[in-house]
């Protein structure tokens, strides 16, 4: 079994980082009209669901939970809102260099073989909004910008582990 864990430096980086357009919008809603506003209200929106995110993974740092569990069975991602165990038979390959530049995407062979689970209203909306304005799902991303690895490390892992 490997234990990847996360990296606290750069979670607690990204969540400063989110404090900016909520600067920046607070500004919009002071300083300039309606379509600025409803612009900057989506922005601090974003904002706030990536830092919801990251408060989420800082407590799974504190109580020394991995990000990402790789064992012969499964691949357990817990660098997402709600972690997503995926057994290795269901997945297909992972594709790096989409739209989101630092995050690994696992392709699934077939996304109806995974059972689905009950969680929190929040997470369930969050995961409503991201259906709706991703084409991929965000439960299927391995997000580089919190762990404690290279990127080409990590694939290089799982793609042998993949080809077992």
């Amino acid at each position: 079994m490997i234990k990847i864990n996360f990296s606290k430096g750069k979670i607690i980086i990204s969540m400063l980082l989110c404090f900016l357009p909520a600067v920046i919008g607070l500004y919009a809603w002071l300083y300039y009209d309606l379509i600025f506003k409803l612009a900057s209200t989506i922005w601090v929106l974003v904002a706030a669901t990536v830092f919801y995110l990251r408060l989420q993974q800082l407590n799974r740092y504190r109580r020394g939970e991995a990000a990402l569990t790789i064992d012969e069975h499964t691949l357990l991602n817990s660098s997402v809102l709600k972690p997503q165990q995926i057994p290795w038979t269901d997945i297909d390959y992972f594709i790096t260099g989409l739209y989101r530049t630092n995050s690994i995407f696992i392709k699934l062979n077939d996304l109806s073989s995974l059972k689905k689970e009950k969680t929190s209203r929040l997470i369930h909306l969050l995961s409503f909004i991201d259906r709706n304005l991703s084409t991929k799902p965000a439960s299927f991303w391995i997000d580089m910008d919190v762990i404690d690895i290279k990127e080409k490390e990590l694939l290089s892992m799982l793609l042998q582990r993949l080809k077992k």
